[in-house]
């Protein structure tokens, strides 16, 4: 896996981007990403689309990694952990959450998120909110900018469409960023992308496996 970084200023800290589909406050040594809608793969092929396992374990390895590349005391999961019900890929996530005894998990639930509590608890998330703030950000799942708040949020799974000199269009992942809030891309690599949501006067940054670009 190759990561690429870019630092940004929001809300009067430092917060880094990446080409692996998170972000990281090094001041509160916190990973940040949203939607990883574990177990679609599992729910898909229970509706009779055959999709592999590989899917969900491509995710969670990639997530590990990066729990490993950075100095993370805190995991921070912005919403669309899990897909749908419990299934034996849902499973998977408490295996990897039980190599990590040190850090905290914090989920902001989203709306495929509909586990009790309790069920959290046991998969090894720590803390679970409907929204949350971590000093001056206030975390919610769906894009919801509130009046003097600075926002992180996913749900829409940001994406943006480039007309390449061949003349072929290709899609990025992106985060939206604007100057109160921010919208992470999709974790999970088996998403789509919404091209058309991004705020008024936002930045895209963009990104593939070998860089990271600007694009306003």
């Amino acid at each position: 896996m190759n990561i690429i970084t870019q630092d940004i200023s929001f809300s009067d800290t430092s917060l880094t981007l990446t080409n692996q589909r998170v972000l990281f406050w090094k001041e509160h040594s916190a990973l940040i990403l949203s939607d990883l809608h574990l177990g679609k793969a599992a729910h898909f092929r229970k509706n009779g689309i055959a999709l592999p396992t590989q899917v969900t374990l491509q995710d969670l390895q990639r997530l590990e990694q990066l729990i490993q590349y950075f100095p993370v005391k805190q995991v921070i999961i912005v919403g669309d952990l899990i897909h749908a019900g419990a299934n034996a890929e849902v499973s998977l996530l408490q295996q990897s959450i039980v190599k990590f005894p040190h850090i905290k998990f914090v989920l902001i639930k989203g709306n495929h998120d509909r586990f009790a509590d309790e069920k959290w608890n046991k998969m090894g998330i720590r803390e679970t909110h409907q929204d949350w703030h971590l000093d001056n950000i206030y975390f919610t799942h769906q894009a919801s900018p509130l009046p003097n708040t600075h926002t992180i949020s996913g749900h829409v799974h940001p994406g943006i469409s480039m007309r390449m000199p061949t003349k072929r269009t290709i899609t990025f992942p992106c985060f939206v960023v604007s100057t109160q809030q921010i919208i992470l891309p999709a974790f999970s690599l088996f998403t789509g992308f919404d091209t058309k949501s991004a705020p008024d006067n936002a930045i895209r940054y963009a990104f593939h496996e070998h860089d990271i670009f600007c694009v306003q």
